[in-house]
């Protein structure tokens, strides 16, 4: 434990400063250009529509927080890898505490937009929609972005260690390969999910959201109806799975063939 405590602060002393700045700018402009978007500017719309917004947008971009906070940390530490391989950690630790750093930095990057926005309501109330509705479907947004986000960051980590595996024999051309790689994988992937037998095997265990809420959304004197809103057992297993097996397969290469 005092160890991963060690490798974590080292990680937070070296990213503080850029992590702080950002997230300084981060609440600065989702708090306040709605205002001026509508005060000084002109928009016509309430304070609170800008502000989601704005949140929303920035809720969206989060997605990409992790992997691309993981991709800083592993190119940083490659600079130097004979120093950063003279621990005695394991890959699993090295790597294992980017990543966790990285999943936090991208929690905390969601955490913002949904206090600001939580905030904004409070004290700009708005007959958009009532804050029991924001609540319950904005918390299945930030969790859906979340998961796509770790999804994302071990995908992400996955073929930045095939670029490396790559380099040595083709040079430059490395990248171009791996992108490559990527799309043929994705559009395989695609393919899969959409056959019956992902339906058969993944699609099981369904979970109805709409028993727990009223699926009518009151906006402006008008609703939305939401008449489907499913997740299944089987498909979060398997998604939960084929991140952590992707991210072990990436360390072991990792392990094997880069690190020495």
């Amino acid at each position: 434990m005092k160890q991963w405590n060690g490798l974590l602060k080292k990680e937070w002393v070296t990213m503080k400063w850029p992590l702080l700045v950002s997230a300084v700018l981060g609440i600065i402009v989702m708090s306040f250009v709605p205002h001026l978007l509508v005060n000084f500017i002109g928009i016509k719309a309430h304070v609170f529509e800008v502000a989601l917004v704005i949140c929303f947008i920035w809720a969206g971009a989060s997605v990409l927080a992790p992997v691309t906070a993981l991709f800083i940390m592993l190119e940083r530490e490659m600079k130097r890898p004979d120093v950063w391989f003279h621990s005695t950690a394991s890959i699993f630790k090295l790597v294992g505490v980017k990543a966790l750093f990285a999943t936090l930095i991208g929690a905390v990057a969601l955490l913002i937009p949904t206090t600001v926005l939580a905030i904004q309501h409070v004290l700009f109330s708005s007959t958009m929609a009532t804050f029991d509705d924001l609540l319950f479907f904005g918390s299945i947004f930030i969790v859906i972005i979340f998961a796509v986000s770790i999804s994302f960051m071990s995908i992400g980590f996955f073929f930045w260690v095939i670029d490396r595996l790559m380099k040595p024999y083709i040079k430059g051309f490395s990248i171009v390969a791996t992108i490559i790689i990527f799309l043929v994988a994705s559009r395989q992937y695609a393919l899969f999910a959409l056959s019956e037998l992902y339906e058969k095997l993944f699609l099981i265990g369904p979970i109805d959201l709409m028993k727990v809420k009223n699926p009518k959304i009151n906006v402006d004197f008008i609703y939305f109806d939401h008449t489907e809103t499913f997740f299944y057992t089987g498909e979060i297993l398997f998604d939960a799975f084929f991140t952590a097996a992707i991210f072990i397969i990436a360390a072991v290469l990792f392990e094997k063939k880069v690190r020495l």
